[in-house]
């Protein structure tokens, strides 16, 4: 799929109604792409480690919890991913389209808030400037997940129950849980990518 065709792909796409309730936190992110030597890539976040923080360590993107002061879910996606790894989305990304809403609230031991993933492209990756909250940028190519030997199956333990899942391992980056479900949809939206 050309870079063309995968931008009109994206800008064309409707969000579908939400199948959640409406929990009273929510949540945005930014799903950046841009074309790489790799073809077209995925900026990903390393968190950073910190006590309390039910994501620590995690692959995932940038963003986080809506402010009261955020006009929209799109604008907390924005001012996140601006704190978090000093890009400014308004100045150098171009909104491409909303995808589903994503619940957190799939597990007791996890809050439930809604996730609104926010698809943006960068013709020009500026400097990055990373804060507390950030350990690392990841570029990982949308070919890696279209590789079926690159999807692996998860095992992890939570409260005494084995669970399954997937899982992508990209350059010892564990990819899984909320961000893979917002991968999977993404690559439904434009296969091939």
């Amino acid at each position: 799929m050309s870079i063309d065709h995968l931008i009109q792909t994206l800008q064309d796409f409707k969000r579908p109604a939400s199948a959640h309730g409406t929990p009273d936190r929510k949540a945005a992110v930014a799903i950046v792409l841009s074309a790489g030597e790799r073809g077209v890539e995925m900026l990903m976040i390393r968190r950073a480690v910190r006590e309390g923080d039910p994501w620590s360590g995690h692959m995932g993107f940038p963003g986080g919890r809506r402010d009261p002061e955020d006009s929209s879910s799109q604008a907390c996606a924005a001012r996140e991913t601006h704190e978090e790894i000093g890009l400014d989305l308004g100045k150098h990304g171009a909104l491409l389209c909303e995808l589903s809403d994503v619940n957190t609230g799939w597990r007791p031991d996890r809050p439930e808030m809604l996730i609104a993933p926010f698809v943006y492209w960068l013709d020009a990756v500026p400097t990055l400037s990373l804060n507390h909250e950030v350990d690392d940028v990841v570029w990982v190519p949308l070919g890696f997940f279209q590789e079926p030997e690159n999807r692996q199956a998860l095992s992890w333990e939570w409260r005494g129950k084995s669970i399954e899942s997937d899982a992508y391992y990209y350059d010892d980056n564990q990819i899984w849980g909320l961000s893979l479900m917002m991968i999977d949809e993404l690559l439904e939206i434009v296969p091939g990518a």
